[in-house]
């Protein structure tokens, strides 16, 4: 097969997925393909996946195996140049979404959105509170639906039909209260939920209550996103019992089971000092960071991840 013929179903458009070549028509690059077929799996598993590829766009690119061999190696190996990142007013352009950051919830959130919710979703925030994550995003961006226990709507019970949603922001109190003065600087747990008590449909205790939170939420949000919707979930592991629990561990393997792909991480180090209680002794590490964790609804096993058109 000629590169030229190649080049047909195949191009690089730096406005597109930066360059990397991708199917016409497309934003599926070339990759996925070879990585299907040197992992063992089929043309129709690959078109399963990605049902934006035509069998004769995939057909073409494999037509000659010698020459497509040698083409998908130059494609691989040598690909399009990128230009340099243009600047304004002293910053670039193209500025890079980082997986950490010594930054605030309302500076990371739009960062997150801007990977992975197309503008103009219509979005339910359930434990919206006092709307800190969306202090820095344009009115107007998103169709937001704030909601919130304090008026009366739970993230257990959503007022939306199966399937309604683009994207479901999820924030609870992510640790019980021990006593002291430990965890102020977040909302006491049972203060909204009474996780130590009978009360509010949260039957177990301490760390439990909150995982229980957690996963009851993410079964409702799992029912009112549309297939392939975005979880933006926030959370913090927490030493519960003189015990170590990794609750960003517990949740994805928990939401798995529900039904969505954990697809990334976002570590947040907070930029000051955390409070603690006296202590005789530390044992644990004290916790200075937390989590975004963003998962989709995904109906099938096969099925990749797409960034928004």
């Amino acid at each position: 097969m000629k590169t030229d013929e190649l080049r047909g179903v195949v191009h690089s458009d730096p406005q597109v997925m930066g360059g990397t070549p991708v199917f016409v028509g497309t934003r599926v690059p070339l990759e996925n393909l070879i990585d299907y077929l040197e992992g063992g799996e089929s043309v129709d598993d690959f078109l399963e996946a990605f049902p934006t590829v035509k069998r004769e766009q995939v057909i073409a690119a494999m037509n000659d195996q010698q020459e497509e061999s040698d083409s998908l190696a130059m494609f691989r190996t040598k690909p399009k140049p990128q230009e340099k990142r243009k600047v304004k007013n002293g910053k670039p352009s193209n500025e890079l979404v980082l997986s950490a950051y010594i930054e605030g919830n309302d500076s990371v959130f739009p960062r997150i959105l801007g990977l992975y919710v197309k503008p103009g979703s219509v979005i339910a925030d359930v434990t919206y509170g006092k709307g800190v994550f969306w202090r820095t995003i344009p009115d107007g961006e998103y169709q937001i639906r704030a909601t919130d226990l304090q008026n009366g709507v739970d993230c257990r019970d959503l007022p939306y039909k199966n399937g309604e949603l683009d994207c479901v922001v999820f924030d609870p109190p992510y640790m019980h209260t021990p006593g002291g003065s430990a965890h102020t600087v977040h909302n006491q747990f049972e203060d909204h939920y009474r996780n130590n008590g009978t009360g509010n449909r949260t039957n177990s205790k301490y760390h439990e209550a909150v995982l229980e939170l957690y996963i009851d939420g993410g079964k409702e949000a799992h029912r009112v996103l549309r297939n392939r919707g975005v979880f933006i979930v926030k959370c913090q592991d927490e030493v519960c019992a003189n015990r170590q629990r990794f609750t960003h561990v517990e949740i994805m393997a928990a939401y798995e089971k529900i039904g969505f792909v954990a697809e990334d991480l976002f570590v947040i180090v907070r930029n000051n000092r955390p409070g603690v209680s006296r202590v005789v002794q530390q044992v644990h590490a004290r916790k200075n960071h937390s989590y975004f964790l963003v998962f989709w609804k995904s109906d099938s096993e096969k099925e990749r991840w797409q960034p928004p058109q």
